[in-house]
């Protein structure tokens, strides 16, 4: 197979590009021909295939192998492409410098006594809600062409950009498997199969302009340490003033962040949202230097500073999987067909989320557990898909019970017995997957404004574990959060999906009745039994519909469900299992 992937352009064959890397600081935009420069014409995926049966009839390997045509050997290997999504590139259209303006504009603030504006955008209306809520803004002074070179400008006011890597990869995956199939007795055929996949330069979708604290850091330990000695983080008064017994002492007041010139004053750590950030039992750290650069351009926070975001779609992403599978089928005879499938597998990736969606906004926010926390630092996303089942096993079987006319039992029954004892069919579907693994997250942005951190385990034996808690509707996988830290400042907590939720097992059965009204008309009544144990399965926090992996929610680690109506699949599995049904239908089959 070849399958060419141009790169995408515009209908008039001109976009406009960074014309120096974007994530290395301020750049021009200029045109160009296309999105990126790889036109990946070397896209070819070749798949190979190689069957052999043994014809060993005697000896050891004749009884192994069962004889000439029983058994086969397979090998296979392809390679496989990833095109991309017209949706990725119409998201990244809607950014393009020179093809758009966003304004923003906020209102003035004690810290911002003039309010802050995008440049050429008219300021927000400073007006009272009793004298109407203004509808719009006024007209930019500005063209959008305008700012195929835009200025630095503060965070709160930067325009967002979506870019693609220009050395952009076609992603490739590697596929192998190896099998064994083997006839039995009984009508029965075996197979164990290897298989493995192996995703490299996956698409990728992050904010590569992400806010990071490392080089406040050391200010931000002098304001903690002012906190702590009931001062004002700026150490220009007490914390408490009405308080006697709680006063300011040793106050720091030489502290770099607040130096002439740097933009930010005494106000702007000592608010009351600031103080919540520097308070030591939350090391919002992230959170503070966001603060930080919606305030003052002094500090150089982010990578770029002509934008706030820049979600970055490049080949960052990798996984692999490893699997053996092992199927045992009985073809339908003698009104007996059964089959069983079991795997044992593991898979590996880097980010689990749709980076489609990512690059729309919607896979990226600073608390969905399923993107990175820290883009620095991608190696420590390396951990078990959030999808992955060590254990998968399926059961399905039909039985025609052996009684009535012609059958094992009562098999000459006169006509009016037969319609009673004969005629009868059970068939049922029994599904076991382990639990899927997860992440608990710290509720605060210690280390970047893009995400907040995941939690310190204090205990390193710690297992989620679902367990009844009194006035909790529904278990919960943790009683609560002591087991739990918020990491210090600049740091971002324990590893990804290290925790381990419930696993999932239902069990259907149907039973049939045929009733012959002729030789050519039948009528089946049928009994479908979904659940029919009537078992719970409650999911994972991170995707229960009443639950939160985070430390700081009221919610933390409950797993409890919505109903929904089976029969289902991947619904019944996120959202819990609904109560046993029972449904009932006629066929006419003529």
């Amino acid at each position: 197979r070849w399958e060419i992937n141009p790169a995408p352009h515009t209908a008039d064959g001109k976009t406009y590009v960074a014309q120096n890397p974007i994530l290395n600081g301020p750049t021009a935009f200029v045109e160009a021909d296309s999105w990126y420069k790889r036109d990946n014409l070397g896209a070819f995926g070749p798949s190979l295939g190689l069957a052999y049966s043994p014809n060993f009839d005697k000896g050891i390997l004749g009884n192994f192998f069962g004889g000439v045509g029983k058994s086969a050997i397979r090998l296979g290997y392809r390679i496989a492409y990833d095109p991309i999504s017209t949706f990725q590139v119409t998201a990244a259209a809607g950014r393009v410098p020179g093809l758009l303006l966003t304004c923003s504009s906020t209102l003035p603030t004690p810290t911002a006594p003039n309010g802050t504006t995008t440049p050429g955008c008219a300021a927000a209306p400073n007006v009272t809600i009793g004298n109407g809520f203004p509808t719009q803004l006024a007209a930019p002074t500005v063209k959008p062409s305008s700012f195929l070179n835009l200025p630095l400008q503060l965070n709160v006011n930067a325009p967002p950009i979506t870019v693609f890597d220009p050395s952009l990869k076609l992603p490739t995956v590697h596929q192998w498997s190896a099998s064994f199939q083997r006839e039995l007795p009984l009508k029965m055929v075996m197979q164990a199969s290897y298989v493995g996949r192996r995703g490299m330069r996956l698409y990728f979708a992050g904010n590569r302009n992400q806010i990071n604290a490392d080089s406040i850091l050391p200010s931000y330990a002098l304001l903690q340490q002012n906190f702590r000695n009931n001062c004002l983080p700026a150490g220009n008064g007490p914390l408490f003033p009405n308080d006697p017994l709680r006063p300011c002492v040793n106050p720091v007041t030489n502290i770099p962040i607040l130096a002439a010139g740097t933009g930010i004053t005494a106000a702007t750590v000592n608010s009351s949202a600031a103080q919540n950030e520097i308070n030591p039992l939350n090391n919002a750290a992230g959170s503070f230097a966001e603060r930080i650069e919606n305030n003052t351009l002094f500090f150089r926070l982010r990578p770029n500073q002509q934008f706030s975001s820049i979600t970055y779609i490049d080949n960052s992403g990798d996984s692999n999987y490893h699997a053996f599978q092992f199927t045992l089928r009985r073809r339908f005879a003698q009104g007996l067909g059964l089959a069983v499938a079991y795997t044992f597998g593991k898979s590996i990736d880097n980010q689990s989320v749709d980076p489609v969606g990512a690059a729309s906004g919607g896979g990226l926010s600073t608390t969905n557990s399923r993107t990175p926390t820290d883009l620095r630092n991608l190696n420590e996303e390396k951990a078990r898909s959030d999808f992955d089942r060590t254990h998968v096993l399926n059961v399905t079987a039909v039985w025609e019970l052996p009684i009535g006319r012609g059958k094992t039992f009562f098999g000459d029954s006169p006509g009016w017995l037969n319609q009673i004892v004969g005629g009868w069919t059970v068939n049922g579907i029994s599904t076991y997957m382990s639990g899927e693994p997860f992440s608990v997250r710290s509720g605060v942005r210690t280390s970047n404004a893009a995400h907040e951190s995941r939690a310190v385990v204090l205990d390193p034996n710690l297992k989620a574990k679902l367990q009844e808690l009194p006035g909790t509707p529904g278990p919960v996988f943790f009683p609560n959060a002591n087991g739990f830290a918020i990491p210090l400042p600049g740091q971002n907590g324990s590893g990804r999906n290290i925790f381990v939720a419930a696993g999932y097992y239902n069990l259907d059965i149907g039973i049939i009745k045929q009733f012959s009204i002729t030789e050519r008309v039948k009528l089946d009544f049928r009994t479908e039994m979904f659940n029919v144990l009537n078992r719970p399965n409650f999911d994972n926090p991170r995707d229960a519909s009443v639950g939160s992996p985070s430390v700081r929610s009221s919610v933390f680690a409950q797993a409890c469900c919505t109903t929904v109506a089976p029969p289902s699949t991947q619904a019944i599995i996120q959202t819990g299992e609904s109560a046993r049904v029972i449904q009932f239908a006629l066929k006419l089959k003529f």
